[in-house]
C-alpha cells in the first residue's frame, strides 16, 4: 500500500512538472502542442492546445503503475503566466 501511494503521488508531481515545463517551453515557442519530460521518478506526456489568447495544457505523468493526469489552462500576461482553471482528470 505504501508503495503504490508514493508512486501515486510522484506521478502527480510529474504530472505538475509536465505542466511546469509546458510553461517555460511556451514562452520560447507558442506554437508548441507536445511534448515529454523524463524525471528520476517517472515520465510527463504533454499536450498543448491554443485557442483565444489561451493555453490548456494536459499533463499525464506516470510513475511506476500509477497514473495520473492533470489539466491547466494558461494565459500569458505581460509575460507572467496566469492559472484560468486546474484540476485533476479522472478516467
Amino acid at each position: 500500500m505504501l508503495k503504490r501511494e508514493l508512486q501515486s503521488r510522484q506521478a502527480l508531481y510529474v504530472a505538475e512538472g509536465g505542466i511546469e515545463w509546458a510553461k517555460a517551453h511556451l514562452q520560447e515557442n507558442p506554437g508548441l502542442r507536445r511534448g515529454d519530460l523524463s524525471l528520476d521518478t517517472g515520465q510527463a506526456t504533454i499536450v498543448i492546445v491554443s485557442s483565444s489568447g489561451r493555453y490548456q495544457v494536459i499533463s499525464e505523468g506516470h510513475s511506476g503503475f500509477a497514473v495520473r493526469k492533470i489539466e491547466e489552462t494558461l494565459q500569458l500576461e505581460e509575460g507572467k503566466w496566469s492559472s484560468i482553471s486546474y484540476k485533476e482528470l479522472h478516467k
